[in-house]
């Protein structure tokens, strides 16, 4: 059942930046990220044995959780099929932590399909600095790199030192499998 995870997370967008609000024209765009403090946000989509997307979810630890609007969850989908009776559970996952990196952590049960780590700067006027891919691991790691990073925005602090804050963009694809009766 790993191999249809894995397929399900090759056939999707595995990074919920490019739907999240974040990731919205400037016109709808929702508050810039923030820079300060440790924040995270996930798409989870139930899949059922024929490859067909159940539901979607979009939580974030700042706004709670809703439903993904039309465009999110149509941008999630799975060429795949699975054993019958078997509903494949998949989160893809963005981590961000001032400082130090998030240690990825997953719930029991979980398997990891994939996990990148980025050391971001942010510059005093709330764009990337840089940014530097410095841990990769699983099978199929997020198709997310510093190209996308670069296009959020944070929100800018006046009272930033000089230079540029510092943090860890941990980027994750997990899921886990289930047998419906």
């Amino acid at each position: 059942m790993l191999a249809f995870l894995a397929a399900a997370v090759a056939a999707s967008t595995p990074s919920p930046a490019p739907q999240s609000p974040a990731a919205q024209s400037p016109a709808a765009q929702s508050p810039a990220l923030e820079s300060a403090m440790p924040w995270w946000e996930r798409i989870t989509v139930v899949v059922d044995d024929k490859g067909e997307q159940k539901s979607c979810r979009f939580e974030t630890n700042q706004k709670g959780a809703e439903a993904c609007d039309q465009a999110m969850a149509a941008s999630i989908q799975s060429d795949g099929e699975g054993d019958a009776g078997i509903f494949s559970k998949v989160t893809f996952e963005r981590r961000f932590s001032p400082g130090r990196p998030d240690a990825g952590r997953l719930q029991p049960g979980d398997t990891l399909l994939g996990r990148q780590v980025m050391f971001l700067t942010i510059d005093a006027k709330g764009a990337i600095e840089s940014c530097k891919l410095v841990a990769t691991s699983g099978e199929v790691p997020p198709d997310y790199g510093c190209d996308e990073a670069r296009k959020d925005r944070f929100r800018a602090h006046a009272n930033v030192e000089p230079g540029a804050r510092q943090g860890f963009m941990t980027l994750l694809a997990y899921g886990h499998t289930e047998r419906i009766a």
